[in-house]
């Protein structure tokens, strides 16, 4: 049966159950685990950002998307914190007080705008840097006419679609009742799962067109090899195949780690009546599939360009290190590039 404003708001006390999964040790240690990976965030973010405004290994639309990823994912990382460091507060203040240990939705308002505002933004920065692989790889020269405009563009479309999903989850929706910390969302919320059915939907689908887009390219990196010598030609069907696995494996990535947050909880709600509530908020916790992906954006980014600068010195090496006549130069440049 569906409750009023009114009745939900007037179960101020956390059940036996709740209260215990809030003051457990576990709910400790994923507090101290969640924030640690936080801190460590924050360290690569310093460094992904050093590193793609100085050694860059990006076309400037997928270096500024990147950008613009990262400072999505801290202030995703900072609300995050906030939550977790309010909640435990409260856990340990008001550990024999089941009636102030939850939150009101009403006092998480400031969490529920940037928390699922960065979410969304997150899932619909695959979408973005998918489509900025799919015009490089189709349209090349229009891509790099066009660079700036297609930044920006791209980045439109992913705030619009970020904010209209926000809306369609959340607006009008009355901040009432209980929650056990302010990032779950509003009990009201009844778009909530059919909004992370459609956050999986369009990341597997974005996988799906990078890993298709990903083969064309190492097919043309292939043909190009065998049937052409030219450093130029050679040298940017590798840099486009390299730049494609690069972001192949960061949307891979932030799907597996963001499928957490949309499928698992998902289904982890529907599966709330077979699980005592002690068990279901002990589980949810473990579940910030964001907050790990914001993890991984930035490692993943820094080691991919550390690896690609070093095989790029390591073949220059190869190539100016001795000389010879054109026809050794040719055999030297084919074994170089195999």
């Amino acid at each position: 049966m569906n409750k009023t404003t009114e009745q939900l708001d007037s179960e101020s006390c956390a059940s036996g159950g709740l209260a215990k999964a809030l003051t457990s040790p576990i709910m400790k240690i994923n507090f101290v685990c969640i924030i640690s990976i936080i801190i460590i965030s924050y360290y690569f973010f310093y460094l992904v950002v050093k590193t793609l405004i100085k050694n860059n290994i990006f076309s400037n639309c997928t270096r500024a998307l990147l950008i613009f990823c990262s400072i999505n994912s801290i202030v995703h990382q900072t609300t995050m914190m906030e939550v977790r460091i309010r909640q435990i507060y409260r856990s340990i203040v008001f550990d024999e007080d089941h009636c102030h240990i939850l939150f009101n939705s009403s006092e998480c308002v400031f969490e529920l705008y940037f928390y699922y505002m960065t979410n969304y933004f997150s899932t619909y920065s695959v979408f973005s840097l998918t489509f900025d692989r799919l015009i490089a790889c189709y349209f090349p020269k229009l891509y790099i006419k066009t660079e700036n405009l297609i930044t920006i563009t791209l980045l439109i479309i992913q705030f619009s679609l970020t904010v209209g999903t926000h809306f369609y989850a959340y607006l009008g929706v009355p901040l009432a009742g209980y929650v056990p910390m302010c990032s779950y969302p509003p009990q009201l919320a009844i778009r909530f799962d059919t909004v992370n059915k459609v956050r999986t939907l369009v990341m597997s689908c974005c996988i799906v067109v990078t890993l298709t887009i990903l083969y064309f390219n190492i097919k043309a990196e292939k043909r190009i090899h065998h049937n052409n010598f030219d450093p130029n030609q050679r040298y940017f069907a590798y840099e486009k195949m390299t730049t494609s696995k690069s972001v192949c494996t960061l949307i891979i990535i932030q799907f597996l780690c963001v499928l957490i947050s949309s499928f698992g909880v998902t289904i982890l709600r529907n599966s709330k009546n077979q699980l005592s509530e002690e068990v279901y908020h002990t589980i949810v916790p473990f579940l910030p599939g964001v907050t790990y992906a914001n993890l991984c954006l930035p490692i993943i980014i820094y080691y991919k360009t550390k690896s690609t600068i070093s095989r790029r010195k390591i073949n220059i090496a190869k190539l100016t290190s001795t000389y010879g006549d054109l026809d050794s130069h040719m055999k030297r440049l084919s074994e170089n590039w195999a």
